[in-house]
């Protein structure tokens, strides 16, 4: 049988119904205490059998046994104080009936000294006060045997000396005993305490650590919603994008035009004013058509440009160049007196490109062109 098997039988035997821990620690010494003395009665059985008062002390030794067992059977039941009583008035009342037989036949008899038992016995499982109020009953009980006792043996000088000695002992051993279980109590008080304060601090970190999780669950969810909001507000803007483009797209492609009005013959109407971003979307679409098509002559209808400079005259040469090394000619309509003037006064070379007065003028020409 292993250690820890035993150790849990003894705790099975000795458990007491109680919550308190104090008593639970007095009934467990009750029980122990008073088994242990039940199996030393049993043990006695045997050895009084050959004694010739065997008939007296056998009855005897089985009731002491039965007293033992119902103090036990109390402890476990959480009545540690009638069951502690039980044994430490048996213990005594023992020890004062020997004193009483004792002293009638020797002076020098050493049975009150074991008084000192039941006082263990009480420091164990009885209060520090129930431990004074058993010291009191020695003394009652011991004045009450030397009532007893014949004057003559209870006046001599060594009865006085031995009486002095038992009541110092038994002094000194209550003492002992009661601030040893006032201590113990403390003791156990403060673990009590402790292992409160340790349940409330446990409490309280579970609720923390609930509602922390209930927190982290909202502010989890929260950003989950936002992220979701971040994503369709990305999506959205993505969305706008696209379109924005898609608008750019053709609001480029609307503002540069190119008009096939012959299966030879392009017109791209200008309007407005022309930048270098326009310039460059007017050069893409006219190669883009004349590479399309065959095309042999593309007109540029500037009379909707409000303002013809150097940067504009530049942007048209280039497309009029661009387009004739793709083998179409480039005729350029629209020249108002004020334009022809800014490009005379600004120096433009424009001997690469045809000019006419008017889109009309450049359709007859062209018309012309063809039926020859």
């Amino acid at each position: 049988m292993s250690l820890q098997t035993l150790s849990n039988a003894y705790r099975a035997l000795t458990s007491v119904e109680t919550s308190d821990a104090e008593i639970e620690r007095r009934g467990r010494n009750l029980i122990t205490l008073a088994l242990a003395l039940a199996a030393l009665a049993l043990l006695y059985i045997p050895i009084v059998i050959p004694h010739e008062q065997a008939g007296q002390l056998i009855p005897l030794l089985v009731v002491t046994m039965v007293i033992f067992l119902v103090a036990a059977l109390l402890g476990r039941k959480g009545m540690v104080a009638p069951g502690a009583w039980l044994v430490v008035g048996m213990a005594q009342a023992a020890v004062l009936i020997a004193t009483a037989s004792g002293i009638e036949l020797n002076v020098r008899s050493t049975s009150p000294f074991y008084l000192v038992l039941g006082l263990l016995l009480a420091g164990v499982m009885l209060s520090a006060l129930q431990i004074w109020l058993v010291f009191l009953l020695n003394l009652i009980g011991l004045a009450l045997v030397m009532g007893n006792v014949p004057p003559e043996i209870r006046a001599s000088v060594e009865m006085t000396r031995n009486l002095t000695s038992i009541t110092i002992l038994l002094l000194m051993t209550t003492v002992i005993a009661s601030v040893g279980a006032r201590s113990i109590r403390q003791a156990l008080e403060a673990v009590q305490a402790a292992r409160r304060e340790a349940e409330a601090a446990n409490q309280a970190l579970a609720m923390s650590n609930s509602t922390l999780e209930s927190r982290v669950a909202e502010r989890t969810a929260a950003l989950e919603q936002l992220a979701a909001e971040q994503q369709a507000a990305a999506d959205a803007l993505q969305t706008s994008l696209q379109a924005q483009q898609d608008l750019n797209r053709i609001v480029a492609e609307l503002s540069v035009p190119v008009l096939p009005i012959h299966e030879d013959t392009l017109v791209v109407p200008l309007v407005g004013n022309i930048d270098s971003a326009r310039a460059e979307q007017i050069l893409h679409s006219v190669l883009s058509r004349v590479e399309q098509r065959v095309v042999r002559s593309v007109i540029l209808d500037v009379t909707g440009v409000a303002v013809v400079d150097t940067h504009v005259a530049g942007a048209l040469l280039r497309v009029a160049n661009a387009t004739r090394l793709m083998g179409a000619s480039v005729t350029l309509a629209g020249i108002r007196p004020e334009v022809a003037q800014a490009l005379v006064g600004l120096g433009v070379d424009l001997q690469v490109l045809r000019t006419v007065a008017s889109l009309q003028e450049a359709l007859v020409r062209n018309t012309k062109a063809d039926s020859r």
